[in-house]
């Protein structure tokens, strides 16, 4: 109940909702992402004499770090450490440090694409 004593509204309430709901997944898409390197970390020890499949595995690491790298910026936003402005200017910084060492397109995509 807010302080004034008043009820909170339905938006507010769904609002809540709403935010919880995508925590939740956010969490869940990072449990996911964790349990995905455990595996790539796992499965590299038993491919080791195949330079095809370390390879193929190798980048499917570096790719399941730079999304944990974008994931963990994400939430340190959802948990209220940095604001919408800082969050949107570290965002930018990766991506593009990330296109600088070829590890994303060079371009960005645009939402036609």
């Amino acid at each position: 109940m807010p302080p004034d004593g008043s009820q909170p509204g339905r938006q507010e309430i769904r609002a809540a909702a709403v935010k919880s709901e995508g925590v939740d997944a956010h969490d869940r898409l990072m449990q996911r992402v964790d349990q995905e390197q455990d595996d790539v970390l796992g499965t590299i020890q038993l491919v080791q004499g195949d330079p095809v499949l370390e390879t193929r595995l190798f980048e499917q690491l570096v790719d399941l770090l730079v999304e944990t790298m974008f994931l963990e910026l994400r939430q340190r936003f959802l948990e209220g450490e940095v604001g919408r402005d800082a969050y949107l200017t570290e965002l930018a910084g990766l991506a593009e440090q990330c296109r600088q060492a070829g590890l994303l397109p060079l371009s960005a995509p645009t939402r036609d694409a």
